[in-house]
Parts: structure tokens; C-alpha cells; sequence
């Protein structure tokens, strides 16, 4: 039998054990990577249950095509825009760990400027905007765009753009200073963007896009664990996701580049990102591995849906050194870094949104 207030944590693809609330903190302060996946089992066997003949759909381009719809529409993402809305995100709230009310609040706040987009969208387009639950505190956040004629119950993949809304101080994860300006709330800031110039163009998916904005990330990949494994008991097919988590750090003097993670990942998905960095970003793309589970693309990759996860360069020497501390705000981000990585998801919402469904 568990104690009470035991979580189950997997430390690696084979090892898995069982913690108290001060060992996972103590995991946050040494820097180890862990995935709680105390419900795991029983969300995915819920899935399972109810959708026995479940297959992801996949089905992206082997190359960009799209130029001439992306390039406009990317030349909108706004550096002042970007510097505007992380630095609200960062100073507006004390932390956004995903127990606090503070958090909370942080997740209220996204859903209102996502919301507020929204109502500039044309006629042609639908948006939705919509907090999914958790037992938890705070709550995730998901914005869906899709053409206003798409037909009722049609099961046209969907693609998915996300980052995690939450925060953590290392030292004091419920009452310590938090900004999380990197990470991530350059992840959030940088989907927003994406997701904003989208909307305002008035372009037209035939897939519907989704940005997601996870809660509870810090505390073992837990937000997008439950919407993941929600999608699929929903059989919901899924095309691809990209993840952005950390797009804001640019060490100084050095050559920017973008990262593209190798763990956990789709790797002709990947190929494909690559494809599209030496297409719109303007700068090199460089593998490279962050260890498990690393970030919440993991948890669609074990839900069997393809995934990928853009990062602000290489490791273990380009990652900001400021994150889990009250340190890690907007003096140590580089906007024009992060424009980049915004340019980029609208580059993919746009190329995978539009890729004949035919063709898969």
C-alpha cells in the first residue's frame, strides 16, 4: 500500500518509483528531469477502453510548400508585441506554479488575451477559446481556429502548437518569486504571437489548428498528460505537435541557432521542422538531446500521437542559466531570438494545416 501523498515518478523509459512531495522538490533543485505518471495508467487504460480501435492519423509534408501564404503572414510577428506580453506575463504574477492561486490567475489571464483575439477573427473562421480542467488548481488553456464551413464531426487531423503556462522557484516552489520569463513563459509568449498574427490575417486552415498552453508542466509533465490521453480516449486524430518550451535565451556573442530536440520525438516529423527552419528562420537548425522526459512533448509521443520540440539552441551550453530561480525574467530575453520561433509556428501551423488530406 501507497502512503498518502505519494507520487509515482519516472525517472527514465525503466525506472519508475514512488515519492514524497520533498523528493520531487528536491528533484526540481537538482535539475533531474522526471514525468509524475501517477495517473498514467489509468488514464490511458480509460483511452484504451474506450476507443479500442484507436490509430493516430498522421501526415505532414516532406517539404515546405506554402511560401507565399507563410511569408506575409510571418512578417507580422511583432518583437514589441512579444516584449509586451511576456512582460506582463512575468511581472503580473508572483509565480505560476500550478498548485498556487497565483498560477491560476496566470492561467485566467492567457485565456483572456486569447479570448480577446478572438473576437478580431473574420467571418470566414471560427476560434474557440476554452480552459480544460484539472484536479488541480491551475488550469490549462486551449485556443482552436478552424474554418467557419468545416463540416460538423469531420475528422480531419488536427495540428497542435504548444508551450507550458506554468512556473517554478526551485527553493520555494508555492510562495517564491517565479517570473519563469524563459521558462516558459518565452514558449507561451511565443505560440501567442503565432497564434495572434493567424487570427488577425484571417487565414483559412483546412485543418483545424489548436494552441495549447499547458498547466503543471514543473510538476512532472501533468497538464499535457491529461489532455493528451483525453484526446485519445476521444479518438481525436492528430497530425503532428510542435512544442516550444524555452525559445528566449541567446547567449551572448554567440551564433544563434535553433534547436531541434532528438528525445522522445517523431523523427520524420523533426525532418520536417528542419526542413522549415532553413526555410523561414533565417539561421541554422542543431540537434540535440535534453534527457528524459524533458518537456511535455513526451507526453504525446507516449499517447502514440507524432510530436517535436524546438528549443533556444544546443546543450548543455545554450540553455538559459537563469531558470527555477527568481533570476529568470525579461532582462535575460532575447526578443528577436524568440521572433524567430514564432516565425516558425506560424510556419508550421500554416504548411501542416493546409496538406491534402489526400496525400496521407
Amino acid at each position: 500500500m501507497v502512503a498518502a501523498g505519494f507520487r509515482r515518478v519516472a525517472l527514465s523509459e525503466r525506472e519508475e518509483r514512488w515519492m514524497a512531495e520533498d523528493e520531487i522538490l528536491h528533484l526540481i533543485r537538482q535539475r533531474v528531469r522526471f514525468m509524475d505518471v501517477t495517473d498514467r495508467d489509468a488514464d490511458l487504460a480509460e483511452a484504451s477502453t474506450v476507443v479500442k480501435s484507436f490509430a493516430v492519423k498522421k501526415g505532414h509534408p516532406t517539404a515546405p510548400t506554402q511560401q507565399a501564404i507563410v511569408a506575409p503572414i510571418a512578417a507580422n510577428v511583432s518583437v514589441d508585441a512579444l516584449t509586451t506580453w511576456l512582460t506582463m506575463l512575468t511581472t503580473s504574477f508572483k509565480t505560476r506554479y500550478f498548485q498556487t492561486e497565483s498560477g491560476a490567475n496566470a492561467s485566467n489571464w492567457i485565456l483572456s488575451q486569447a479570448l480577446a483575439v478572438a473576437k478580431g477573427s473574420t467571418s470566414e473562421v471560427m476560434v474557440n477559446v476554452r480552459q480544460f480542467e484539472h484536479p488541480w488548481t491551475q488550469s490549462s488553456v486551449i485556443a482552436r481556429i478552424e474554418a467557419k464551413d468545416a463540416v460538423a464531426g469531420r475528422s480531419a487531423p488536427l495540428v497542435v502548437v504548444s508551450a507550458h503556462l506554468d512556473s517554478v522557484n526551485m527553493w520555494n516552489p508555492t510562495n517564491g518569486v517565479s517570473p519563469g520569463a524563459d521558462d516558459d513563459g518565452s514558449g507561451s509568449a511565443t505560440i501567442f504571437e503565432a497564434y495572434r498574427v493567424l487570427v488577425q490575417s484571417g487565414f483559412i486552415p483546412k485543418r483545424p489548428i489548436e494552441f495549447h498552453w499547458y498547466a503543471g508542466e514543473e510538476g512532472g509533465l501533468l497538464g499535457s498528460q491529461k489532455v493528451s490521453s483525453k484526446y485519445k480516449k476521444d479518438g481525436i486524430n492528430v497530425a503532428g505537435v510542435l512544442h516550444a518550451d524555452m525559445t528566449g535565451y541567446q547567449v551572448p556573442d554567440k551564433q544563434e541557432v535553433i534547436g531541434v530536440v532528438t528525445d522522445l520525438t517523431d523523427p520524420p516529423l523533426s525532418e520536417f521542422f528542419k526542413k522549415l527552419v532553413e526555410e523561414y528562420s533565417g539561421v541554422e537548425w542543431r540537434e540535440l538531446q535534453c534527457g528524459y522526459p524533458c518537456s511535455d512533448h513526451a507526453s504525446w509521443t507516449q499517447a502514440g500521437y507524432a510530436s517535436l520540440f524546438m528549443f533556444e539552441g544546443e546543450l548543455p551550453t545554450d540553455g538559459s542559466p537563469f531558470t527555477h530561480t527568481d533570476n529568470d525574467d525579461v532582462s535575460h530575453i532575447s526578443f528577436d531570438h524568440m521572433a524567430r520561433f514564432s516565425r516558425l509556428a506560424v510556419a508550421f501551423a500554416v504548411e501542416m494545416s493546409l496538406y491534402s488530406e489526400k496525400e496521407i
